[in-house]
């Protein structure tokens, strides 16, 4: 009778135990995702809707994007600054995970599309403009452009903690937006 009571006291203190310990780590058993406090991104990127430009990383593992209410923040052919983190209408985030190269402007996604981490823009500045309205092209091809300037781009996590990758800065040059997939 001994035996069985110290066995059902250990067994009991292992699942308490066990359960605080996985509690307060809840990724336990993900993987642990190490990552550099640099990523570099490709040259170009690509952009659609109101203003929404992206650019990936060369083995397509992380990508940048920058959504932009064009109404709310009332964008014009002359350069705005906006504070991020403040201003509403404007949405800076980082994702890590793997294959990025066909993420954005799409209405299908590929079906083994994983994200691992993603990491939103805290503080720093976004200089943004658009270019005239091409009134000659129609609005499915994409008839205006934006320019969008990051600097000093710092981050948090999903749970607000801070993230050591900054974006000093960051240029999507004259990108083709204005239109939507589907």
């Amino acid at each position: 009778m001994n035996k069985k009571v110290i066995i059902v006291v250990i067994v009991g203190m292992v699942v308490v135990f066990g359960y605080f310990f996985v509690r307060e780590k809840p990724n336990i058993f993900a993987p642990i995702l190490k990552l550099s406090t640099s990523i570099i991104f490709q040259e170009t990127g690509g952009g659609c809707g109101d203003i929404f430009v992206y650019k990936i990383n060369n083995d397509h593992t992380a990508s940048i994007s920058v959504s932009a209410n064009k109404e709310k923040l009332n964008f014009s052919t002359t350069e705005k600054t906006f504070e991020i983190g403040k201003s509403d209408g404007l949405r800076v985030e980082i994702r890590i995970g793997e294959k990025y190269a066909h993420f954005y402007c799409t209405d299908v996604l590929p079906p083994t599309q994983l994200t691992i981490r993603k990491l939103f823009g805290k503080s720093g500045k976004a200089i943004i403009s658009i270019s005239d309205v091409d009134k000659s092209k129609p609005q499915w091809i994409g008839n205006y452009t934006a320019t969008v300037i990051l600097k000093d781009i710092h981050f948090v996590d999903d749970k607000g903690i801070d993230s050591d990758i900054v974006v000093d800065e960051l240029i999507f040059k004259d990108v083709g937006v204005g239109w939507y997939p589907g």
